[in-house]
């Protein structure tokens, strides 16, 4: 009986080399981060422009969504971050607001993300506005005040540690819909942002649940922009694995009710949180 080498079974689940690459590029962010935000303010906007100039094989919605992570989201974090302390207090009430719309807007437009025909599609549907009620939840009971300053990262200080781990199960088993493709740039989206997550809380030494926000508006955006980068300008090979047909009706099913397992501990945590009173400490 012939068996797979280890490297080509892997393969078929992750794309090796754009991680590898990815990695390198984390790491890279992860250090300018925390030592030269400007730097990596010019990297950012470098990258975009980039992209804009030419990528040819991107659809609109496609760049829409890269530009909305990088320059405006990435991007506009950073610019806050390396501005005047005096800037930084007199706009910090328009930054949160803007952070606001973005945070909450994007985890609510995933409810639209399409199904596909598949359960764990709907199933992901009813765990992302559960997670989208229980994160208002959360900023509704901070008064909306999401953002503090802080001398080196952006601080969004309205989501739990609970909501981070829902989140994250909630979103593996997203990005394994046939819109994503075959998923297999993406499938570490996760352990890295955790990771990033942990990495920024230990070097700060601000609670876990602090950093998530920094992390993830690095992580999100380096995906994106390496994927358009790589493909644009041919570095990487494409992903061939289009689609995803190696999720049966028993994997859909399973991922199915992990997602309908985080919809009902959001409902939980909802249900279950104080109605009035001052801010409790996120867990």
């Amino acid at each position: 009986m012939a068996f797979s080498p280890p490297h080509t079974t892997l393969e078929a689940y992750i794309d090796i080399p754009f991680n590898i690459w990815l990695s390198i590029i984390l790491i890279i962010a992860y250090g300018c981060a925390i030592r030269n935000r400007g730097l990596l303010l010019l990297i950012v906007l470098g990258c975009s422009t980039t992209i804009v100039a030419f990528d040819k094989t991107s659809t609109v919605g496609e760049m829409t969504k890269t530009m909305c992570l990088l320059p405006l989201g990435l991007g506009s974090v950073l610019a806050f971050l390396v501005a005047s302390r005096s800037f930084q207090t007199r706009f910090l009430s328009a930054f949160t607001t803007y952070v606001n719309f973005a945070v909450y807007g994007n985890i609510g437009m995933m409810v639209a993300t399409p199904a596909d025909g598949t359960l764990r599609g709907m199933c992901s549907k009813v765990a992302c506005a559960a997670l989208f009620i229980w994160i208002v939840q959360q900023g509704r009971r901070a008064g909306w005040r999401t953002i503090f300053l802080h001398d080196d990262l952006f601080v969004f200080t309205s989501v739990s540690k609970s909501w981070i781990f829902a989140h994250a199960i909630y979103r593996f088993v997203l990005l394994t819909l046939p819109c994503f493709g075959s998923g297999r740039r993406h499938r570490l989206l996760e352990v890295y942002s955790l990771t990033l997550t942990f990495a920024l809380s230990s070097t700060s030494n601000l609670p876990f649940e602090y950093c998530f926000g920094m992390a993830d508006t690095l992580v999100v955006p380096a995906v994106a922009g390496w994927s358009a980068i790589a493909t644009t300008f041919n570095l990487i090979p494409r992903d061939a694995m289009k689609t995803p047909n190696n999720i049966g009706t028993s994997a859909d099913a399973c991922l199915g009710a992990m997602s309908l397992a985080v919809a009902m501990f959001a409902c939980y945590k909802i249900a279950s949180a104080p109605r009035r009173g001052s801010r409790v400490v996120n867990r």
